[in-house]
């Protein structure tokens, strides 16, 4: 059955240059944007959770929060060293490899008796969680270059809801089942979506035919030889530090004065931002047609803006409502706009250059998520604000300079 199901998906596979026909990209976009939000929940999943997890293993705010530093730690290392492999073994194979070690893994993390091994545990998921940019270059490659802004927009919108949506349900569920049953639904997601990427995806020949070590110091060399991606990965880094200091924060916020706020209704703020997943196709077509750093300004702006209505967050709920509107938009149009600079590049080494931007993206995460729970405990609400402002003007540097690009 399935060697019947693969050569029914790769006879859809153009004969010329093995982009996918138009209406077989039409059926596939779906179900691969709706993947890599499935994939990328998981380490979302736990942020709402983080007041939860210090009063059941009773331990400061500070130790719960290094869960999530955790989870983003472990991503980064997937980042670096498991997801360069989508140039040198087929990605089909990677990608269903990945969905089936993260179902093992998040069932796994439902079952923890201690602190320790829920750390463990969320730095597994964060390195099989990284499917998800696994489906973003291959997406990109089965796309003509008319359609690629596009198509990366739409998994990035794909991606986006699943962050927001992972937010909204690890809320939702930990108040009215407990937060086990977080990591055990998602353990049955990913099983779920195994099954239907196995019936589906088409398959392909990679492009390097070196040794493993051969291709991490292909990634440095990269580096080096591209500026471009250099110039994106510091505006990524940057930018999605600023908005994970307010994510690795925003449940103690909320659940403090004024607002103390249940776990389900902090997991709702994670629906806010769906303007961002809204945009993300919009903001794809734009860079098809236009400089896409005509979209990268925008998105730091908005960025700035998002933070400068933060500042005044405990006056009105409205305004973190708008504030994280702000953020979510603004990340998503200079995500979108740096993806689609960096896969016009090099189409044999889409997956290496996606390696180098999206560990800088997730480093640059987890260093945020570090100063926003540094901030949160020393300054409360204001010093997440000033690091979140800080991480932002710093991407304005880059961008500032391009006449050499």
């Amino acid at each position: 059955m399935e060697q019947s199901v693969k050569a029914t998906a790769q006879a859809q596979l153009d004969s010329t240059d093995g982009i996918l026909s138009q209406a077989a990209l039409s059926r596939l976009r779906w179900l691969m944007a709706i993947g890599c939000g499935a994939s990328v929940a998981n380490i979302y999943y736990c942020q709402p959770l983080l007041g939860a997890f210090s009063r059941y293993f009773r331990v400061s705010e500070a130790a719960a929060g290094n869960i999530n530093i955790f989870t983003q730690v472990g991503y980064g290392l997937g980042m670096l060293f498991i997801l360069p492999l989508g140039d040198k073994i087929s990605r089909r194979s990677l990608i269903l490899a990945l969905f089936l070690l993260a179902a093992c893994v998040l069932g796994i993390t439902g079952l923890s008796t201690s602190l320790w091994v829920l750390d463990l545990c969320s730095m597994g998921i964060g390195l099989c969680s990284v499917s998800c940019h696994v489906l973003i270059p291959y997406g990109a490659h089965l796309s003509p270059d008319a359609q690629r802004g596009k198509m990366i927009g739409s998994l990035l919108s794909g991606l986006l809801v699943g962050i927001l949506v992972s937010r909204t349900l690890s809320g939702w569920v930990a108040q009215y089942l407990g937060w086990r049953w977080v990591y055990e639904i998602a353990a049955l997601l990913m099983l779920i979506f195994y099954l239907l990427l196995w019936l589906t995806l088409p398959d392909e020949q990679p492009a390097f035919q070196g040794s493993y070590t051969r291709l991490l110091v292909s990634v440095w060399e990269l580096w080096k030889q591209q500026p471009v991606v250099r110039q994106s990965a510091w505006i990524g880094a940057m930018l999605f530090g600023a908005i994970s200091a307010f994510w690795a924060t925003m449940a103690f916020f909320l659940e403090a004065p004024p607002y103390h706020l249940p776990l389900s209704w902090i997991g709702m703020f994670g629906l806010v931002g769906a303007g961002g997943a809204m945009a993300a196709p919009l903001v794809g077509r734009i860079t098809d047609r236009r400089s896409p750093l005509l979209t990268i300004r925008v998105g730091i702006l908005l960025v700035l803006g998002g933070y400068l209505t933060l500042f005044f967050a405990a006056l009105h709920i409205v305004l973190v409502i708008v504030g994280v509107i702000l953020l979510d938009v603004g990340l998503q149009a200079a995500h979108v706009s740096n993806q689609a600079r960096n896969y016009a590049l090099l189409p044999h080494a889409r997956t290496r250059l996606n390696t180098i931007y999206m560990t800088a993206f997730f480093g640059g995460g987890t260093l945020g998520s570090i100063l926003g729970n540094i901030a949160w405990n020393q300054f409360q609400w204001t010093g997440v604000c000033v690091t979140g402002l800080t991480m932002a003007l710093l991407s304005w540097l880059a961008i500032t300079k391009t006449s050499h690009l």
